[in-house]
Order: structure tokens, then C-alpha cells, then sequence
């Protein structure tokens, strides 16, 4: 079988206005397919959410490149999506060869081949579980032998020998950045909101996270591997010289899990006088931190954090296994606002067994401290995670039957979440008033204008706030009817 176009599809247009950046899994498949047969394939990328296309603008570019070969990248949010696509290449083309990687794939392969549309899952790391199925289906090899693999033969699932993790970072070459429209990203929401620089990039320095908490996934496994500094920084300095980038988001689980490694990382970025600018979407554990890695942070141009707090509840930190020391928490919390950097939290609401008080516990510590923007997230419970056992056993009534589970319910501000399915307390209600009370407080109001850097208040951005808003007040009449009964006290024109 002859294999020389290749077309990558990220899928999802339902949910583009949350968690959109460059799809790293593609773009590191890409990088290793030159390296390791250069000049053997063509490539075409489309990115669905990123352009605002519809099936049938996929149809189209699909039919001009007439692919051999579609890969598709997706999370469990962008199932439904994914499959409706992948029918309609079936349908176009019989004969294309289709392909499902990322994190749905990696957990849900089962699930995701009872859409005959799908021929092959990649499970895990892709980088080289993705050309060895190439090169046994190009030179029809014995698909049993690929490790790290999911099909369907005879209507049987065929799920190969698991594939180990890559050891050595180091050697997996640097993604694909040429296929990346950087400025197409700059005008699109980000895992933080807003880009400060117009140029911008992911950057991932390690794989893996050692805790385990009951609502993760271990789709990298349990041992931290971590790129070389001299690695890290030559990816840095590519962007930086070759396209241009003046800021980075690095998504690691935790970087900070080596001090010493993340302190050098930021000398050197110092030392070789890069200029950049740094957020971070996620990927700092607050209570593993200390102030001379904030400083060194700052120095090396850092300017947002966002620390994952998930609750404030002693219980719930201790049954879903985050074990975050809180008090450590809210310390680091000052010292990055001290310095100057932007810090952000995140609070999840709605654990299985979680009382109302303690949601209320964690909406007053994100009050409290020194946050100058906190995102509220339903809680998403997943299947295959330890937290879906335990919403089982907490709520036996519930019908948590996998077989019959609907991903619309996975986005982390759903209509109708886990919570109220299972208790029938408006979450929604809740998420909204915490919204509310961290935002509408005069000292957040004040502080923004001088904290925040101020072209992060162009009229792009202020747009992008208020249709955020609108979903957290979709009545603003409500929010602000107690001001309109209290000026009408006390002013004759209000009156009726």
C-alpha cells in the first residue's frame, strides 16, 4: 500500500472558544515523519476551531488534496465532532486509511473504534507508534507487531503490546512550526484568555506528572521525564529567531517539579539575553514553588501564572488526591503578585459528595487570596478515572453507564453538569454567583487597569470579555436590579 499524502484534522468547532493553541501532537508527528523518511510524504493541516470551518469546507480541502491517509487528533470534548468527520471522508473515500491519536484516543480507543469510520487507533505517545503503523502498512507488515496500537479485525478488538514511554525528550525533534499560522493565533482566545504578544507558541519541557489526582488521566504515565535545559533552549531561541515569537506558553503538567532544572531554564534565558515573554496556562504546582523561582520567573519574563487550586476543602483535597498544602498556596500566591506577575487561580465546583459549604469554602479562599482573575470550572467527571468510581459509589442511583455516555456533558461550564444530574442542586447557580463575587469586588475593578499590561485591553479583548460575561450573566438586569432599588430610595428620577 502506497502512502504519500497525508492530511492531519483537529476537529471541533463547538467548543473553539476554550483551550485553543497549536496542536503539538500533529505537529510533532510531522517533525518526526521528515526526519525519518524526508521528502516521502505530503502534508496538509486543518484546523477546524482556528479557521471557523464547516464539515463541508473540510469536504472540500479534503477532496483537493485527495488524501491517502487522515490523522485525526482529538480530546473526548471533540468526539462527537471527530466521528461525524471521519464518516463523511469514509463516505467520500472508501479506501482512506483514517487514524485517531491524542488524549480520547489514548483512553477511550474501545469507544472510539465502535465507530467503524475509525481503522486504527494510536494509544499514548505517538512519536514512534505513528511511523512504525506506516511502515507496516506500507509494506504490509503484521499489524499485531506494532506496539502501541488499537484495530478492529473481524469484529474483534485486536489491542497490540502497550507501547513504552520515550525516555530520552532529547530526541524527538522540534515540532513542525512551519505548518503554524502564528498570526491566525493572535487573534484567538488562548488557554489564558489573551496573548500579550502577537507571536506566540506552546512549549512543552516535560512529560508527565508524578501525583495522582482522581480526575487525570495518565495518558504520559507516573515518571517525569524532562528535556535537557541546552534542549529547551534551543527550541526557544528557533522560535524566537526563526518565527518570530515574542512569547511563550508553556503547558507542562509541572515544571516546576525540578527547582533547580526550572532555575536554570530561566538563567539561561537571562544569560543569552532572549527576549520573550512567558505565561502559564497551567503547569506550576503552587505549594512546590519558592520566591527565587518567581523571581527568576519575572526576570525571565514572565508575566501570568495560573495555579490550579481545584478546592479549598481539606476533605476533597484528600479524596481526590491533589493533597495541596493550601496555606503554602495562598503564600505563593502573594509573593507572585508581588513580583509583579499576573496571577490567576482555577477552582473546580461540584465534586462528587462535594456540600454546598464547601463550595463556598473555595469560592471565600479564591476571595481572599491575591488573585486578580480566578476561573470557576463544573466539575467533568470522566470515565475511567478514579473519580468517576467514586461518583459510582456515591450516587448508586445514578446511571453512570459508560455505554451510554453522552460527551456533550464534557465542557467544563455545561448547561447541565455532573452535579446537578446527581443531586439536582443548580451548580450552574453556584458558578455563576462565584463568578459574580471575585469580579464585581471594587479592588478587583481598580486593580485590573494598572496590574493587567494595557494592550491586553484592546478592543479584541474587552469583545472576547464580554462574551464571557455574557455566559456567567445572561441577565443583567438581575445583576444589577439590588443598585437600581437602592438609587431608587434615594433619587427621585428612579422612582416609578
Amino acid at each position: 500500500m502506497k502512502i504519500e499524502k497525508i492530511m492531519f484534522i483537529r476537529p471541533g468547532q463547538r467548543y473553539k472558544e476554550i483551550l485553543l493553541g497549536p496542536p503539538m501532537g500533529i505537529l510533532y508527528l510531522i517533525s518526526v515523519l521528515r526526519h525519518r523518511r524526508p521528502n516521502s510524504y505530503q502534508f496538509e493541516l486543518i484546523e477546524q476551531a482556528l479557521y471557523g470551518l464547516s464539515t463541508e469546507d473540510i469536504l472540500k480541502r479534503f477532496r483537493r488534496f485527495d488524501p491517502d491517509l487522515v490523522g485525526f487528533s482529538a480530546v473526548s470534548m471533540e468526539a462527537g465532532e471527530m466521528e461525524e468527520i471521519a464518516r463523511l471522508v469514509k463516505k467520500e473515500k472508501p479506501n482512506c486509511i483514517t487514524v485517531l491519536g491524542g488524549p480520547h484516543a489514548s483512553i477511550f480507543y474501545d469507544w472510539a473504534l465502535k465507530n467503524s469510520d475509525i481503522d486504527y487507533v494510536v494509544i499514548g505517545e505517538g512519536e514512534e507508534t505513528f511511523p512504525e503503523l506506516l511502515e507496516a502498512l506500507e509494506e504490509d507488515k503484521p499489524l499485531d507487531k506494532v506496539k502501541g496500537i488499537a484495530f478492529m479485525r473481524e469484529g474483534n478488538l485486536v489491542l497490540t503490546e502497550p507501547r513504552p514511554f520515550i525516555e530520552n525528550l532529547d530526541s524527538i525533534p522540534f515540532p513542525a512550526w512551519d505548518m503554524v499560522d502564528f498570526k491566525r493565533y493572535s487573534r484567538v482566545p488562548t488557554m489564558t484568555g489573551w496573548v500579550l504578544s502577537h507571536q506566540w507558541a506552546f512549549l512543552f519541557t516535560t512529560r508527565a506528572c508524578p501525583f495522582k489526582c482522581a480526575y487525570c488521566h495518565n495518558i504520559f504515565g507516573k515518571k517525569v521525564r524532562k528535556r535537557s535545559v541546552e534542549n529547551v533552549l534551543k527550541e526557544i531561541e528557533l522560535l524566537v529567531n526563526q518565527y518570530g515569537v515574542k512569547e511563550l506558553h508553556i503547558i507542562d503538567d509541572i515544571f516546576n517539579v525540578d527547582l533547580a532544572r526550572a532555575k536554570q531554564i530561566c538563567d539561561e534565558i537571562v544569560n543569552r539575553g532572549i527576549k520573550v515573554k512567558i505565561a502559564f496556562p497551567n503547569g506550576l504546582r503552587a505549594d512546590m514553588m519558592d520566591r527565587e523561582l518567581i523571581q527568576k520567573l519575572k526576570k525571565a519574563g514572565c508575566y501570568s501564572t495560573v495555579y490550579s487550586i481545584e478546592t479549598a476543602s481539606p476533605r476533597l483535597q484528600k479524596l481526590v488526591h491533589k493533597n495541596l498544602n493550601l496555606e503554602k498556596t495562598k503564600q505563593v500566591i502573594e509573593w507572585t503578585y508581588q513580583e509583579g506577575i499576573i496571577t490567576h487561580g482555577s477552582i473546580m465546583l461540584g465534586f462528587p459528595t462535594e456540600t454546598v459549604e464547601e463550595m463556598h469554602l473555595s469560592i471565600r479562599y479564591a476571595l481572599e487570596a491575591k488573585l486578580l482573575r480566578c476561573w470557576f470550572f463544573t466539575v467533568v467527571v470522566y470515565p475511567r478515572t478514579e473519580l468517576w468510581e467514586i461518583a459510582k459509589k456515591a450516587y448508586p442511583d445514578l446511571n453512570l453507564d459508560f455505554k451510554h455516555y453522552d460527551w456533550a456533558y464534557l465542557r467544563y461550564s455545561s448547561e447541565t453538569p455532573f452535579y446537578k444530574l446527581a443531586t439536582g442542586i443548580e451548580l450552574r447557580k453556584i458558578w455563576a454567583y462565584a463568578y459574580r463575587r471575585f469580579l464585581f469586588r471594587p479592588k478587583i475593578l481598580l486593580k485590573i487597569p494598572f496590574r493587567y499590561p494595557k494592550n491586553l485591553f484592546h478592543p479584541r479583548q474587552f469583545w472576547e470579555a464580554l462574551k464571557m460575561y455574557s455566559t456567567i450573566m445572561p441577565n443583567l438586569k438581575s445583576i444589577f436590579q439590588p443598585g437600581k432599588k437602592f438609587l431608587a430610595q434615594k433619587l427621585i428620577f428612579f422612582s416609578k
